[in-house]
């Protein structure tokens, strides 16, 4: 993933490099957005680097999809990976990541060592009887697996249910602005949907 976002990255660059403007699709890598790639006038030597580019994403994406592809095999039968997917945000592959960081879960004597490993506590600073200050959270632990357990719950904001409404007002409570349309989502709240 890390080799195809330096990919990208590169042929942005070149582009923004020759004063091409930004893309007006929204990805410059779909079926559109490689359509209006190819009509910008660039040097031969920059197009040839860009249709390398392109080339070696295309490979890449058909071997992560061959790896998703044997990782849903293995992990659809266990039944962890399969308890997982019933949380709202997880999907199979951020099931699978979070099983495997975990391992053998019997060896977490309790659900705190669990979150603490995945860096998930938040930090308590005290001196003596004085005030105890907590923090956000530690960051210390898996962070491949915190990442995606943190992608799992965008996700679940996103989607219609209770943690979208709580989301939505933790969001008001912090100073946002309501959605854009706010007879739709009262309409949506009323149905009982948000």
């Amino acid at each position: 993933m890390r080799h195809r976002t330096r990919l990208k990255n590169e042929v942005h660059s070149i582009l923004h490099a020759h004063l091409i403007p930004k893309c007006p699709h929204a990805d410059l890598f779909n079926a559109r957005g490689r359509a209006w790639l190819a009509a910008q006038q660039l040097p031969d030597d920059e197009r040839a680097a860009i249709d390398r580019h392109v080339r070696e994403l295309d490979r890449l994406a058909e071997d992560l999809a061959l790896l998703d592809r044997e990782i849903a095999q293995d992990a659809i039968d266990d039944p962890a990976v399969n308890r997982l997917m019933t949380i709202t945000g997880v999907n199979l592959a951020v099931a699978a990541g979070i099983v495997a960081a975990i391992g053998d879960i019997s060896r977490f004597n309790s659900p705190q060592k669990l979150v603490s490993y995945f860096g998930l506590n938040p930090p308590v600073r005290q001196s003596g009887l004085g005030v105890a200050h907590h923090g956000r959270i530690s960051k210390i632990g898996r962070s491949h697996a915190r990442a995606m357990l943190v992608e799992a719950a965008w996700a679940a904001a996103k989607a219609p249910g209770p943690l979208h409404a709580f989301f939505v007002r933790i969001r008001a409570r912090r100073g946002h602005r309501s959605p854009r349309w706010p007879w739709l989502a009262s309409s949506l709240c009323s149905a009982g949907i948000c």
